[in-house]
């Protein structure tokens, strides 16, 4: 007995004193808690800023008296602004400071969409909708290079997972939280409680930790310019292509060619460019940018036209198509946390990685093959899947990325993730409608399918809206799995490359 009481306060005494394993999470810091909800404000106010302004488009055109040219400069012009510029704020604040870059955003955002409220013409609305653009760059760029600069090992894995969950439940309620809104306020009272909102996102930048880079670079005046005119062009040109105006746009997307292309020369040759390129000659830092890019980009076509795909294909309503889109936005929001614990509990995020990207491709290609066969309930298993393999990405992608770059460049790291995945985003989402309509066209002939492809059935039989969207659908989600395969390629070759790098640099 005696024996028995005393080794048991021993063992007591050991499991106290054990160790907490590497890399495992501390308690957060007020200034830690500022820069998450800073970043998590930033995502929730952005969501519920696009589907407002999606449902307000109506109401706004009709009280503003604003054609469809000024309209679609009213969508247009805050994607061309955030995408020109996220390159550029990230590289200003590395050298002036992120958190100064941050509440400048922040205030400048504020700003726009305060005046948004009370805009007395399009021309002024258009004007503070592209100075909120102009914010939201800074906040996409300074507040990934925050949420680096402030969090370290698991706790930076757990932050960003965080950002991705928050991402999720704004694909999942921001439709329906934006439409009640709106509802109850109107479209200029939406902006005003989004302009409230975003004051508190201001606020919470006065207790962030500041971070610079050490040895400040000069700003690239010269490379700025050139990226926002080869990127606006870009982009002009993929809105005029598929508006059906392609002599216009052809030109313009041979101009972005040519102008994108002097730009990557240029930062070849000078000492101090905009855009570090050795920032790719890590091969890990590379594959982690795809993976990154490829989640937000694979899913942009399939999310915006689902819902179609439901109401032509299947006869449902917008309701009903709401709710049956939870299985896809459900485990955007659940997924990102669970992959995080495990991730930090010893996983392996290249595994995980990988395996979802070749998930991700696995549910578009049996999507594809099951668009008009049986009941709509048969697709839920490949939407759930695809929901599960972009939520695990979104929580992976990022931290894996920035983890990856030295505390000098972080900002810029951070500006070219989101120009990438704002470019690419727009470029495969174009690609994804214009090759439904095309494939449509196939099957039903062009004036059908225009009308098919934006849900309009009045007057065409059942049974060719079904076999011409369906056979369209089906050829899309062919492709979009084809390309997340040669995404996951790439990705595992890129891997396997940097450590075999990293091998022969500790050799």
């Amino acid at each position: 007995m005696t024996s028995s009481v005393h080794h048991a306060p021993r063992r007591r005494l050991a499991l106290r004193r054990r160790p907490s394993r590497p890399g495992s999470a501390t308690r957060w810091t007020a200034r830690q808690w500022a820069a998450l909800f800073c970043v998590l404000s930033g995502y929730v106010v952005g969501t519920l800023t696009m589907s407002g302004t999606a449902i307000s488009l109506p109401a706004i055109s009709a009280e503003l008296q604003a054609g469809p040219a000024a309209m679609q400069w009213f969508v247009t012009g805050y994607l061309l602004a955030t995408t020109c510029l996220v390159l550029i704020a990230g590289a200003l604040g590395d050298r002036f400071g992120r958190r100064l870059v941050l509440r400048v955003s922040a205030s400048v955002y504020t700003a726009g969409i305060a005046i948004s409220a009370i805009a007395p013409t399009i021309v002024v609305l258009n004007a503070a909708r592209i100075s909120a653009g102009v914010g939201s760059a800074g906040l996409m760029a300074c507040g990934a290079a925050v949420l680096t600069t402030s969090f370290t090992g698991s706790d930076r894995v757990k932050a960003f997972a965080l950002c991705g969950a928050a991402g999720g439940i704004g694909m999942a309620i921001g439709p329906s939280a934006a439409g009640w809104i709106v509802g109850a306020v109107g479209w200029r009272g939406t902006f005003g409680v989004l302009a409230a909102a975003s004051l508190l996102m201001v606020a919470s930048t006065f207790f962030i930790k500041e971070s610079r880079a050490e040895k400040p670079r000069p700003f690239d005046l010269i490379g700025a310019g050139m990226l926002i005119v080869g990127l606006s062009l870009l982009l002009l040109g993929i809105s005029s292509m598929t508006s059906g105006n392609a002599p216009v746009g052809g030109g313009q997307l041979v101009g972005a060619a040519l102008i994108l292309a002097l730009f990557i020369i240029r930062a070849l040759r000078v000492s101090a460019p905009l855009l570090e390129l050795s920032l790719l000659s890590d091969r890990i830092a590379s594959a982690w940018l795809i993976s990154a890019v490829m989640a937000a980009a694979g899913m942009s076509g399939f999310t915006v036209y689902l819902p179609t795909y439901l109401l032509v294909v299947h006869g449902l309503n917008a309701a009903a198509a709401g709710t049956w889109m939870l299985a896809f936005t459900v485990p955007l929001f659940i997924v990102p946390m669970i992959v995080s614990r495990w991730v930090n509990r010893g996983g392996s995020a290249p595994k995980i990685a990988a395996g979802c990207l070749v998930l991700a491709a696995t549910a578009y290609l049996a999507f594809g093959l099951l668009a008009t066969v049986g009941e709509v309930w048969v697709a839920l298993i490949p939407t759930a899947a695809l929901g599960f393999a972009i939520g695990s990405l979104t929580a992976l992608s990022d931290a894996q990325l920035m983890s990856r770059v030295d505390s000098d460049r972080i900002g810029m790291a951070a500006g070219l993730l989101n120009t990438a995945r704002s470019g690419a985003t727009s470029i495969v989402l174009a690609l994804f409608g214009a090759g439904l309509v095309v494939a449509i066209a196939s099957r039903v002939g062009p004036r059908t399918a225009d009308r098919l492809a934006t849900g309009d059935v009045a007057a065409i039989s059942e049974s060719v809206a079904v076999d011409g969207f369906g056979h369209g659908w089906t050829l899309v989600l062919v492709g979009n799995g084809v390309l997340m395969l040669a995404a996951a390629a790439a990705f595992v070759g890129l891997i396997l490359a940097g450590r075999r790098q990293a091998g022969r640099a500790a050799a």
